[in-house]
């Protein structure tokens, strides 16, 4: 009766209407965002720069500058945050890689904090919520992007 063709766009609309309509949000944003603003803007800096790594500091700080100046300043929600996930990657990554290679105590136990300090924010988040993330769906536009995604604190 109906050919594939149709069926399969027919299902795809109907999984983009009722998958992207609306929003999800998060609570407790008043403990989430000091927690995740404490840990990796506060203390993973400052390991950073007390263990000397002036070049991987600099370099994740820049890279963080950037990604939160186009997520503010030019409004690119999609480029801002890569740059700013890339950062918070650096930001994991450094710690561990100091456990395993590091041979100076005090830069391995700043390292060994750091760990638990990223432990304690993601298991807050599992537990309270991740700040609000609103997903809101938009009619089709000429640059078939079709879904914009707002991310408000």
């Amino acid at each position: 009766m109906f050919s594939f063709g149709f069926q399969k766009k027919s299902w795809l609309a109907l999984c983009v209407l009722f998958l992207t309509v609306g929003s999800a949000k998060a609570g407790n944003e008043l403990i989430t965002v000091p927690i995740v603003a404490a840990d990796y803007y506060g203390w993973a800096y400052t390991e950073a720069f007390m263990d000397n790594a002036t070049v991987y500091a600099w370099s994740t700080a820049g890279v963080d500058a950037l990604g939160w100046g186009l997520l503010v300043g030019a409004g690119d929600y999609d480029a801002g945050l890569k740059f700013v996930n890339l950062a918070g990657l650096a930001k994991t990554i450094y710690p561990i890689a100091t456990i395993l290679w590091a041979s100076d105590t005090g830069i391995r136990e700043r390292a060994w904090i750091a760990l638990g300090t990223h432990t304690f924010t993601l298991v807050t988040l599992e537990i309270l919520g991740r700040p609000a993330l609103t997903v809101e769906a938009l009619g089709p536009r000429h640059d078939a992007y079709g879904v914009s995604v707002a991310f408000r604190f």
